[in-house]
């Protein structure tokens, strides 16, 4: 991966998960799986190629993972 690629990686992750962050709650949020699935997926791509993905990611999928949990 270029580093044009991880910078727009980067940019999509960031604003994704501040979107999903700010416009549902903890309740909707799981409506969001799909989403989810996908922004894994760009982050490990992006981590396996030696970027780190935003911490905003980082947040909004604990925050996913917490209301899932079983």
């Amino acid at each position: 991966m270029d580093q044009t690629t991880a910078n727009v990686l980067t940019d999509l992750l960031r604003e994704l998960s501040s979107e999903l962050d700010l416009h549902h709650d903890d309740a909707h949020l799981r409506v969001c799986k799909s989403t989810i699935k996908s922004m894994r997926r760009a982050a490990k791509m992006m981590e396996e190629a030696g970027y780190p993905a935003p911490d905003a990611y980082h947040h909004v999928l604990s925050r996913f993972e917490r209301v899932t949990r079983p």
